[in-house]
């Protein structure tokens, strides 16, 4: 089982990563949902001014910690009505820029290897499935990761369809192209 497990994270992790690569950087779908800023450098001048550190803000942003119960229902109240009205912005800022560009790629990987592990675990854990159907069963599982992720995103910060299409199909494709190496190497006992 520990060999199966090990090569299945190493091998279906570096085929999602290839995946990754040619979804990102050949086929292009990834950006075509994606919008730009009119003015953009105005608009990151904005961001970095009032932006004190690197995180996850959203517009309108909660109700102060320590405020009373009243003066909390009210800023709920006014939080909502700013909500209703629009704009709703919800952003990764990072205050220093990307870093390297390597080590985001290395950091991909082992994202992919250890999820890759996870799915070899679940397959290892199934008994009397045919090879195709452990396939399918891995691509239904990366089907599955993006619906909880990604119709999340698009129910309640306004991803668009486009781009919430473009990542479910692109994590079921991933894990279908895993799952043709983890299926092969993940031999359960």
């Amino acid at each position: 089982m520990t060999k199966s497990l090990l090569l299945g994270a190493i091998l279906g992790g570096l085929t999602a990563f290839i995946w990754s690569s040619i979804s990102w950087e050949v086929l292009g779908w990834h950006e075509k949902p994606m919008l730009a800023f009119q003015n953009e450098d105005d608009v990151a001048a904005v961001i970095s001014s009032h932006t004190p550190q690197s995180g996850i803000y959203l517009l309108p942003g909660a109700p102060a910690a320590g405020l009373t119960a009243e003066q909390k229902k009210a800023a709920q109240a006014t939080q909502i009505a700013k909500m209703q009205k629009g704009p709703i912005v919800f952003a990764a800022v990072r205050t220093g820029g990307f870093g390297s560009y390597t080590r985001g790629l290395i950091i991909q990987l082992l994202s992919l290897m250890a999820a890759a592990a996870l799915l070899t675990w679940l397959l290892l854990q199934t008994s009397g499935l045919s090879y195709a159907r452990r396939v399918v069963f891995l691509a239904v599982v990366g089907l599955a990761s993006s619906v909880i992720v990604d119709l999340p995103n698009w129910n309640w910060w306004g991803f668009s369809g486009g781009y919430t299409v473009v990542n479910l199909v692109d994590f079921t494709l991933m894990w279908l192209f895993a799952g043709f190496v983890i299926a092969k190497v993940a031999k359960s006992r």
